[in-house]
């Protein structure tokens, strides 16, 4: 071994040691969130102008796989937070200060309702994504079964030669 061993590597517990290097997770952990923020705009970017179509790619997915080495699922997850972007700005915000991760913004980007941005980014800050996607399965859906009502109608049904009126209602 070497003589050039730090001193705090020797001196330090177990628990000091580990602690050390979770605050240097989090912190590294926190700085690719951010980065991941920043490639989701520039992809929203890239999009939301039409920049893509003239790359060959047959797809705004397809470009993100190419141009960023991510595999194809985590291309569309990029994507699908860049789609909504404008419809969850907390969300987006947590993802950009390093805070939320792109798989958590992710599982809500690709499932959550319009208008449940503040509800997700509080539930985003404490829970898992496993967590994420069972809450979000568990969001009431609308039926599509159930189709409204038509409004009501009134049907006047007058007979010529009678003397009375029908009304259908």
């Amino acid at each position: 071994m070497s003589s050039t061993a730090t001193p705090l590597a020797t001196q330090a517990s177990p628990a000091e040691r580990r602690d050390a290097l979770f605050d240097e997770l989090a912190e590294l952990t926190g700085q690719r969130n951010a980065i991941d923020g920043r490639i989701v705009d520039i992809i929203a970017e890239i999009d939301g102008d039409h920049l893509w179509g003239a790359t060959g790619c047959r797809s705004i997915s397809a470009l993100v796989a190419w141009k960023t080495g991510v595999a194809p699922r985590n291309a569309d997850t990029v994507v699908a937070v860049a789609h909504r972007v404008d419809e969850f700005p907390r969300c987006m915000a947590g993802l950009r200060e390093g805070r939320l991760s792109l798989d958590q913004v992710g599982v809500i980007a690709e499932r959550a309702a319009d208008g449940s941005d503040d509800h997700y980014a509080d539930l985003a800050a404490v829970a898992t994504v496993t967590q994420l996607r069972t809450a979000v399965k568990l969001e009431p859906r609308p039926d599509p079964t159930l189709k409204p009502e038509p409004p009501p109608a009134f049907v006047k049904t007058d007979i010529p030669g009678e003397d009375h009126v029908t009304w259908k209602i």
